[in-house]
């Protein structure tokens, strides 16, 4: 990897709807996230949510910098009403984020623009134009010097219940050689520390998301909204070379997901798996073929 130019993975903010950048790369890489709350209305049953999610990153750079980017991000999302588990909902989210890097001559520059088409819904029907969202990312980015890193832009995306754009603002700040403090706010945010250089690294991660995903035509073409702002602690592993396990423990603190009526933004309670849920902690692991930037540089 010592002939890949190092600024081109910065551009791992371009992870469909989680936009944030980071000092490493996943190349490819699969984690569970899993939480178990009970309900407002009924604290005698529980809801069991384990959210899947596989990752691949494939970038192309050119002689004068500027870099093409794909991605391809998967998901799967399956809910349960315990202890009766006959209450079982899923949905899915396939997108291919294609974007590109355009860099100045002074490298001091960096604009990103990318596409992210998308399909996310339960599946259960014929996919057809309700499944499908489109959106996209505007960002610059000012690199101040190799231990800062300035940017801001525009996140938008044509979700179930209509248009969101969220504006964008990040930092990233190489404090010392092992604290580093990078994301994009409002999406994630995160404070590492390197235990051991390329062996261990722990932290802090602020991460909030908004998606939603559609519902078949039996539930009236329904969705499913998620609003989640979560406070986790994390932990990185690299177990050999570049193959990283990591996880992360935390609370969520944002909005369950809710089923809102087709076209509108009235909550409904037609499927009780969707109903409101009351805070919860928060589990994730996971697994990556990761490239710490920092290390390659210095090789």
């Amino acid at each position: 990897m010592k002939n890949i130019h190092p600024f081109l993975f910065f551009l791992l903010i371009l992870l469909a709807n989680k936009t944030f950048s980071q000092p490493y790369v996943d190349i490819v890489s699969f984690n569970c996230q899993t939480f178990s709350s009970t309900y407002k209305g009924n604290s005698n049953l529980r809801n069991k949510t384990d959210d899947y999610f596989l990752n691949f990153f494939l970038p192309k750079e050119f002689k004068n910098g500027n870099t093409l980017l794909i991605r391809l991000n998967s998901e799967m999302i399956s809910s349960t009403i315990t202890p009766d588990s006959s209450y079982t909902s899923k949905l899915y989210n396939v997108s291919m984020p294609l974007g590109f890097q355009f860099v100045s001559k002074n490298k001091k520059w960096k604009t990103v623009l990318i596409t992210i088409p998308k399909i996310a819904s339960d599946l259960k029907d014929v996919i057809d134009k309700n499944d499908f969202q489109l959106g996209g990312i505007f960002l610059e980015n000012y690199v101040h010097s190799e231990k800062l890193k300035i940017k801001a832009g525009l996140y938008y995306n044509r979700e179930a219940f209509g248009n969101f754009f969220m504006p964008l603002v990040g930092l990233d700040w190489k404090v010392s050689d092992r604290l580093n403090l990078y994301g994009i706010l409002p999406t994630s945010y995160k404070v590492e520390y390197a235990f051991v250089k390329n062996k261990l690294y722990a932290g802090a991660n602020f991460r909030s998301l908004t998606r939603s995903f559609r519902l078949a035509k039996a539930q009236n073409l329904d969705y499913v909204r998620f609003n989640e702002i979560q406070l986790k602690l994390f932990v990185d592993y690299f177990i050999y070379k570049k193959v990283l396990i990591f996880g992360e423990l935390g609370y969520s603190l944002g909005k369950s997901p809710w089923q809102y009526t087709y076209n509108s933004k009235i909550e409904t309670l037609r499927n009780p798996v969707y109903t409101p849920l009351k805070s919860y902690p928060v589990f994730n692991i996971g697994v990556a073929y990761r490239i710490r930037l920092d290390i390659e540089k210095r090789e």
